[in-house]
């Protein structure tokens, strides 16, 4: 049986989008895998996490929740809107939440998961800080990202889905190193978790993009059409994208036309696995969110 950790954070605003997260990749386990599934959190309360309890009961996989108070991050800069917290950086505290692993696996909430991650969690990355998917090259005509001089990476890489070389990182105080970055940077910071990674560790390994494919790139005949293929095609040819779409694991809801839990046409196989998860968390769609607020003003 292969036992493999995996990491999620967020809060009580997404809760409907890491239960699908959560549920979808329990599904999509090959039958010799086991998730040890840890959740860090700021306000999740204990009636919510019953629920996604209930998505691992009886089954060889484990979910684990943790309170992490937002102001171990109170000098990081964040979103003004409130839409990227503190908790986005909670993911770069894995080396030190979890010591009794070497390697962990860390990924976003609004995906979808389409396949098994044993293949990931055995790439050997023992040289590697870590291991994540290139977004474009690093250098200044960079189209979505910003260009950090400082960054003395060949590419620069999104943090929705990263393997952490926990043992590695640890001996290299990955941890304090963050929080260096994090005060040296400061407002420069526009990504806020991906460029501090970006800007801590200059030794990542390459995941094949099939662990991060945007939806523009997954459900658009054509996706040279979207957004996403101007700066991805600087990396990958148009031949290496279809290739990875049809292996597509994991299923990126970034960029237009939203997080699939707030659209009024949800695409099938998200609906599919929202229609799966226990009752008790299918009530925090952004509607209903959006009525119980103004029922208290």
């Amino acid at each position: 049986m292969a036992e493999i950790p995996v990491v999620f954070t967020f809060d009580k605003r997404i809760i409907l989008g890491a239960a699908v997260a959560i549920k979808s990749l329990i599904d999509n386990a090959n039958p010799q895998t086991s998730y040890k599934i840890f959740v860090y959190h700021p306000d999740i309360d204990d009636k919510t996490i019953k629920e996604f309890q209930k998505m691992v009961e009886n089954s060889r996989h484990t979910i684990n929740f943790e309170f992490i108070d937002k102001k171990r991050f109170k000098n990081a800069p964040i979103n003004k809107n409130g839409s990227w917290t503190e908790i986005v950086y909670y993911r770069l505290l894995i080396p030190e939440l979890l010591p009794m692993y070497d390697k962990v696996i860390y990924a976003d909430t609004d995906v979808l998961f389409k396949g098994d991650l044993e293949e990931a969690y055995n790439i050997d990355i023992s040289d590697y800080e870590c291991a994540a998917v290139k977004m474009e090259p690093n250098n200044e005509n960079m189209i979505s990202h910003k260009y950090f001089p400082e960054n003395k990476n060949e590419y620069t890489y999104i943090s929705s889905f990263i393997i952490f070389n926990n043992k590695k990182l640890r001996e290299e105080n990955f941890v304090q190193r963050i929080f260096e970055t994090i005060k040296n940077f400061s407002t420069r910071l526009k990504f806020f978790d991906l460029d501090t990674l970006n800007l801590t560790c200059n030794k990542i390994f390459d995941l094949p993009y099939r662990y991060g494919v945007f939806q523009s790139i997954y459900y658009f005949d054509d996706f040279t059409k979207g957004y996403e293929y101007s700066f991805l095609k600087n990396v990958y040819s148009t031949e290496e994208l279809k290739e990875e779409k049809s292996k597509t694991i994991m299923l990126h809801y970034a960029g237009k036309p939203g997080k699939p839990w707030r659209l009024k046409h949800i695409p099938d196989d998200y609906k599919e696995y929202m229609d799966k998860i226990p009752k008790g968390l299918k009530r925090y769609t952004f509607r209903d969110l959006r009525k119980r607020l103004m029922s208290k003003v």
